[in-house]
């Protein structure tokens, strides 16, 4: 007896939204271990340059023993700009805002992109949000919100520069749906590694600054934003994207300030107010509500 369309698009929904949640809480793991980099002296641009050689390293490895390099020069040309244009850019955006924000503040206004995206795709591409993207799109804002604001007073640069952050970012997923249609997840961040880690060794080889790492924690460092706040998340995000569209990606990504308030606790003692644990309740309940399937 053959399966309803609803019973078969079921079990990859769940599987789109999970590589999502994969994506969140590791890449909730950058900012930690990028501390752990910068305690060892080692400069943002330079930290970048090793996370991004490391990561294309491990993933080269792995597509030439299973022969996932041997694709049509269009999907190298392809992913080759995203890195370039895309990817590179907003990465290296968001370590300049922390220099004018806290992190946490950096944070929230990197996290306006999935408004960005629905947006996009209205604007551009004619697709219409729906209510339940739209409904998320609030709970999940405000929960934001109320998981990483914090008192102070910054300067105008650093708003307009965490605003930037969540566009360019936006941008770069919208786009990255529709040129890389087809493309193996796993080949695609090679590629977007390999073409970031020259961008970041071309600024370190300008400001003349290179630091070998070689204490254990600079190592564990260089290693965790490479595999955990890299290879991972970049791959599953765009494994999700291609199941479930970058719009509900990135709403169901919006659980990732949940987890690194929540690392934060853990690990640096840092303690959770009932603001933070409001805010990670609405997230939680907008990416429940956006996966909310209706019943035909």
């Amino acid at each position: 007896m053959s399966q309803s369309p609803s019973a078969e698009a079921a079990p990859s929904r769940a599987t789109g939204v999970a590589l999502a949640v994969v994506s969140a809480v590791t890449f909730s793991t950058l900012g930690l271990f990028a501390k752990l980099a910068y305690s060892q002296g080692m400069a943002p641009a330079q930290a970048l340059a090793w996370r991004f050689s490391l990561a294309a390293a491990i993933l080269w490895c792995v597509l030439l023993k299973q022969g996932g390099h041997r694709r049509p020069w269009r999907q190298y040309r392809s992913a080759m700009l995203l890195g370039a244009f895309g990817f590179a850019p907003q990465a290296g955006l968001f370590f300049v805002t922390v220099r004018f924000l806290d992190p946490g503040i950096a944070s929230l206004l990197l996290y306006l992109y999935p408004a960005f995206v629905v947006g996009f795709w209205f604007l551009f591409f004619g697709r219409r949000p729906r209510r339940e993207q739209l409904i998320a799109l609030a709970l999940s804002g405000a929960g934001c919100v109320l998981t990483l604001w914090t008192r102070g007073s910054y300067p105008l640069i650093g708003y307009l520069l965490g605003l930037s952050v969540a566009v360019s970012y936006a941008g770069y997923l919208v786009i990255g749906e529709r040129v890389t249609v087809g493309i193996d997840p796993t080949f695609l961040t090679a590629n977007l590694m390999t073409v970031s880690a020259v961008v970041y060794w071309s600024v370190t080889a300008v400001s003349g600054s290179f630091l070998l790492p070689s204490t254990p924690a600079s190592i564990a460092g260089v290693v965790g934003i490479a595999v955990v706040g890299s290879v991972i998340p970049i791959v599953t995000l765009f494994a999700s994207i291609r199941i479930i569209g970058s719009s509900d990606a990135s709403l169901v990504s919006t659980i990732e300030p949940l987890f690194t308030v929540s690392l934060s606790a853990l690990l640096l003692g840092e303690r959770l107010t009932p603001l933070q644990l409001a805010g990670g309740a609405l997230i939680l309940l907008g990416v429940l509500l956006l996966n909310l399937r209706k019943r035909r």
